[in-house]
């Protein structure tokens, strides 16, 4: 019984979305980052988050990150401009869990033949549950000719509360910081 138990909770623990952010980036490898000094951050309206409180947070937040890594904030002739968009997708995801009870063993022999046992009757609860998968993508592009350098993103479920959703970009630009530098110092992707 406490194995079929840890077997239902196991199983749907594996069909809830992943509640961890995923962050990945992507680069043009040739581009000389070290020369990167100076940034402008650059507001696209259509693409932005739509609860302008919101969109003022994630906007202060990456400027936060690129001025702690060591980047100084223009207002004309920058390095490379800086923006944000965010994507969101309404996803289901299904849990079924079961509960049976067993028939009588696995059978008997007479007359020469295998007999197997009775069946045992269970029951079974498919449950829907819809959530929102939002990414945020933050994109550098060379001042000079306008060609996206960098872009980075960070996926997760998105939570219902603006607290927990201001926790959620904090969390995804700390990883994406993290990532960068490795990636600066030639120990990983």
């Amino acid at each position: 019984m406490k194995k079929t138990l840890g077997l239902i909770i196991v199983l749907g623990l594996a069909a809830t979305p992943a509640l961890a952010q995923k962050v990945n980036i992507d680069y043009a490898h040739d581009f000389d980052f070290s020369a990167v000094k100076t940034f402008q951050y650059v507001n696209t309206e259509d693409s932005n988050a739509k609860n302008p409180m919101m969109a003022d947070r994630i906007e202060s937040m990456i400027k936060k990150e690129l001025k702690e890594g060591g980047l100084t904030e223009v207002t004309e002739n920058p390095d490379v401009f800086v923006t944000y968009h965010i994507t969101t997708a309404e996803q289901t995801t299904y849990t079924t869990t079961g509960f049976g009870y067993g028939g009588f063993g696995p059978g008997w022999g007479g007359w020469g033949g295998y007999y197997g046992g009775m069946g045992g009757m269970g029951t079974s609860t498919t449950t829907a549950r819809n959530y929102t998968e939002g990414t945020l993508i933050i994109d550098a592009y060379e001042a000079s000719d306008k060609k996206m350098i960098w872009r980075a993103t960070g996926t997760v479920t998105v939570k219902d509360s603006p607290e927990k959703q201001t926790q959620q970009v904090e969390k995804i630009l700390t990883k994406i910081g993290k990532k960068w530098d490795k990636i600066l110092a030639g120990k990983g992707k």
